[in-house]
């Protein structure tokens, strides 16, 4: 009698736990186990209401129709591959380090020694630009809101913490110079520098155009490709340079710590554009004419900050504006995108 042997058994491979991710091929890194898969307002009905709901009807309208697509939004990746945790761990650094500016300066009375020019370019460009911050503030966060990946949302959301850091400081500076210099308008007249002064009006109108851009993609150009990078470069970079040059060496310092935070939001947004290109043909030429129709309010934004920002001991209005309009160029050629000057 022959004995029947049975057939061995198959072992069913048991799915880890990061088997949302597919077939990665690898153990998906902590920033990816931190980050996928975390928006809840995906789907056919999005938030967990009826579909006529005002918060879908919005989601379906201002995102979901938008032009620009791609199979797996999951699968941009932020360059700088921040969580929560390396966020605040980096930028706690980075206030250490501010913290540390301040409290040396003001045991040397830095603000005592301040120049009349100095002062007038603090108190005409420097401090009233917490209105600016605030703006993109909110225009970050808006991006975030209405981001499809948790990906994008995560770099948005950074980008808004970024902004309000900016606030922060601005906000800090002028108390500082208020309680020194209180025979000028520190601490009082900033807001009417931002609504009335000639040269704030044209960064003004970005700002203000870009906060009635509802669409999610058309968000994103005016914000992340034309008053963003163009507001950082006059209000950050060139405005470092010129402070440095009016002897305001502690706001020149501040300045270039926060033009870190900027490096990083364009690094972001050149990657998402890639990711774009790649995902999808269409996508290109749809952000072309998106930014050829803000690239008017960034041009103007250019000129009339180059009029704010010029000083005796600095560089020129022309100076400041040609050096721009090639910076802003340039971050857009990295892309394969072009904007045309006035």
């Amino acid at each position: 009698m022959t004995e029947t042997k049975p057939a061995p058994r198959t072992r069913a491979r048991s799915l880890k736990t990061w088997s949302a991710f597919g077939e990665l091929g690898r153990r998906p890194t902590e920033y990816e186990i931190l980050t996928h898969n975390l928006n809840h307002t995906t789907g056919a009905v999005p938030l967990e209401m009826g579909p006529e709901v005002h918060g879908n009807v919005w989601l379906r309208e201002h995102r979901d129709s938008m032009k620009l697509t791609a199979a797996d939004w999951d699968a941009f990746r932020d360059p700088d591959a921040l969580t929560y945790g390396s966020y605040v761990s980096g930028q706690d650094d980075q206030e250490t380090y501010v913290e540390g500016l301040l409290e040396q300066f003001d045991r040397e009375r830095y603000d005592e020694s301040l120049t009349p020019p100095a002062l007038d370019l603090l108190a005409g460009v420097f401090t009233p630009s917490r209105y600016l911050a605030h703006g993109l503030q909110m225009l970050s966060a808006y991006l975030q809101q209405l981001a499809v990946s948790s990906y994008v949302g995560n770099c948005a959301a950074f980008q808004t913490a970024d902004q309000l850091r900016r606030v922060q400081l601005t906000a800090y500076r002028t108390t500082q110079l208020r309680l020194t210099h209180s025979d000028r308008s520190f601490g009082s007249g900033e807001r009417d520098t931002w609504e009335n002064g000639p040269d704030w009006q044209p960064i003004r109108r970005g700002i203000e155009s870009a906060l009635v851009e509802f669409d999610w993609d058309r968000a994103l150009v005016v914000t992340n490709l034309v008053v963003k990078p163009v507001a950082d470069l006059l209000l950050l970079s060139q405005l470092g340079q010129q402070a440095a040059a009016a002897g305001a060496q502690l706001d020149a310092l501040i300045l270039d710590n926060l033009w870190r935070d900027a490096r990083r939001s364009q690094r972001w947004t050149s990657a998402l554009v890639t990711f774009l290109d790649e995902a999808d043909t269409a996508n290109r030429p749809a952000l072309q004419g998106y930014l050829d129709e803000f690239a008017p309010l960034g041009n103007a934004m250019i000129q009339a900050g180059g009029r704010l920002l010029a000083t005796p001991d600095g560089r020129s209005a022309a100076q400041i504006s040609a050096e721009t309009q090639a910076a802003w160029a340039a971050l857009l050629g990295q892309v394969g995108l072009t904007v045309g000057s006035e």
